[in-house]
């Protein structure tokens, strides 16, 4: 009996079998007439033919018209059939059982329509199985557990519980922010070095820019592996070369990357270290699992390609394919021994990521004329000092202070402002609500007329 399993992620589809992964390719798709390009062949033409070209069928699944957007009032499930049938038609030969491994953000209206698909292909589906639950084999005791994944247009987490199975939660998603963003983000920086290298702007021509993104996977791996890495183009009979180094390409990512952090610091539960699972079309990508180093007492897991749906398949049995229905699994047992982790620990080996002046953690605050350091036990800001914390001082006169009126501290990598009063505190002349995270050059205001605290952060110091 042959089973096979398929994950869908228009950054990645990937089919494996009991022995290999048989293929991967990305969730694209163009249009043309009659003809409908997918996978490969389409990424390969995405921009030469820009509008013919759909990469969002996935993650939009609906049978209306015109849903794709693109000529021929295609919608995007039609688009999907198409892939998913050129799929099967490749690899599915004498196969009895699919497992599809799914994202844990599809509802119920996606797997309905997937499961349409699937059956007009004659795919003998017999599981859907939630990526999150799929990729999660140890658990890991007195330990808060997620998974982070991304497709082209989201990143996810999705906190797993951790009883006598593994089940998971409701996902917490980044919209509009995925792989597609911070690729197209890498390729403009690529452009820009060329320029500055050679004065040849290979997003002048269509073809040379197709060619800056099909090396672009190479060159991240490369730059991920040793730091740097040569890219070369043509046009025509030309040549043209630059060497880079991952330093030149960070800051480009460096937006989405401090998001994916506060996406995960945000869905992480107090008072107890965290797990992260982090799927390899996130740990790909230069630098990421440095900047999510910064998370306080994390453990960071890069899982290797393919681990969803070789991990789902190698468990088959407890999945019983052999009933008539497709059962969608959100839990599964345990197929692995619970794993001890400290506190302290971290999977995250990578060189740290240069910090961008907006985005590095400011390390004083300015009151008065003397700089006040923050660290991870914080420090409180009133009108009088509290047993056994820091505190700074405000003077006496200043009204619409409380004894301890807010509280600054570093937390995941940020430098957070909480306020403590019934009178409020302002940044930048704005009251904050909840937790406020703090840059360089913001102004606290505590009081009124009010008291001004100056947000810096300290330079290493280059040695002149």
């Amino acid at each position: 009996m042959r089973n096979l399993a398929i994950e869908i992620n228009d950054a990645g589809l990937v089919v494996v079998d009991e022995n290999a992964v048989l293929c991967t390719e990305p969730g694209f798709a163009v249009v043309s007439g009659t003809e409908i390009l997918t996978g490969a062949a389409a990424f390969a033409e995405a921009r030469l033919q820009p509008r013919a070209t759909s990469y969002s069928y996935w993650s939009k699944l609906s049978i209306e018209p015109g849903s794709a957007v693109v000529p021929g009032r295609r919608s995007t499930a039609e688009l999907a059939h198409a892939q998913l049938e050129r799929l099967w038609r490749t690899v599915g030969e004498g196969v009895d059982h699919v497992i599809f491994v799914v994202p844990s953000t599809f509802d119920f209206e996606a797997l309905g329509i997937l499961l349409g698909i699937a059956e007009e292909c004659a795919i003998p589906t017999a599981a859907i199985v939630d990526a999150a639950v799929a990729s999660s084999i140890n658990p890991y005791p007195d330990q808060h557990l997620v998974y982070v994944d991304a497709d082209l247009h989201s990143v996810y987490v999705t906190p797993l519980e951790q009883s006598d199975r593994v089940t998971a939660e409701t996902a917490a998603t980044l919209e509009s922010m995925g792989l597609s963003g911070v690729m197209d983000a890498f390729a403009r920086r690529i452009g820009e070095l060329f320029v500055l290298a050679t004065r040849f702007d290979p997003f002048h021509e269509a073809r040379t820019e197709q060619q800056v993104y099909d090396g672009l996977s190479d060159v991240l791996s490369r730059l991920g592996r040793d730091g740097k890495a040569t890219f070369e183009l043509t046009r025509e009979d030309e040549s043209f070369s630059i060497e880079i180094e991952q330093s030149q390409l960070l800051g480009a990512a460096q937006g989405f990357y401090r998001a994916v952090r506060q996406l995960i610091a945000q869905n992480r539960q107090s008072g107890t270290g965290l797990v992260v699972q982090l799927s390899d079309r996130l740990g790909a990508l230069p630098g990421i699992n440095a900047e999510l180093a910064r998370l306080d007492a994390t453990t960071i897991l890069p899982l290797e390609p393919g681990h969803a749906v070789k991990s789902v398949l190698a468990s088959a049995d407890a999945l019983g394919l052999e009933t008539d229905s497709v059962t969608l699994f959100r839990h599964m047992p345990w197929r692995g021994e619970p794993v001890s982790v400290e506190l302290s620990s971290s999977a995250a080996e990578s060189t740290l990521v240069p910090m961008e002046d907006d985005y590095a953690c400011p390390t004083h605050v300015v009151y008065c004329g003397v700089a006040y350091p923050i660290n991870g036990e914080g420090v409180v800001v009133g009108r009088s000092k509290l047993d056994h914390r820091r505190a700074i001082l405000l003077q006496a006169e200043t009204q619409g202070v409380s004894r301890a009126h807010c509280e600054l501290s570093v937390v995941d990598g940020e430098l957070q402002l909480r306020d403590l009063s019934s009178y409020g505190t302002f940044v930048n002349d704005r009251r904050i609500e909840g937790d406020e995270i703090l840059k360089a050059a913001d102004i606290i205001r505590v009081g009124s007329p009010g008291a001004e605290l100056i947000v810096v952060r300290e330079e290493e110091s280059d040695g002149t």
